[in-house]
């Protein structure tokens, strides 16, 4: 018994159409992954000031987050292209992201 899929099952599969779908439906997730993130990013320098912070303390912390920001990016690459599993890498970031916004609270 064959249970490779038939070329016209992988063509459905692949159409166009749904791959556009599926394109514009990644780019709205990450519209409101980016909006939500800078929104709640903005606030934190105020609110370091308003703990007392000055504004090297404000400055460093912000580095410092651009810092591991920037070498997650680095080291997630390098994973991904390593062992080419690319949906990993992107489904991983997106799970992060989802996690770090509230921690932000």
């Amino acid at each position: 018994m064959d249970t490779s899929a038939s070329p016209t099952t992988t063509q459905a599969a692949l159409s166009p159409h749904r791959a556009l779908r599926f394109v514009l439906l990644i780019g709205v997730v990450s519209l409101f992954a980016d909006m939500t993130y800078e929104g709640a990013r903005s606030i934190n320098g105020p609110f370091l000031a308003l703990l007392g912070a000055s504004g090297a303390v404000v400055g460093t912390v912000s580095g410092l987050g651009e810092l591991i920001g920037y070498s997650l990016r680095l080291v997630s690459g390098c994973f991904s292209t390593r062992t080419r599993r690319y949906w990993l890498t992107t489904f991983i970031g997106y799970g992060i992201n989802l996690l770090a916004v509230p921690l932000l609270a």
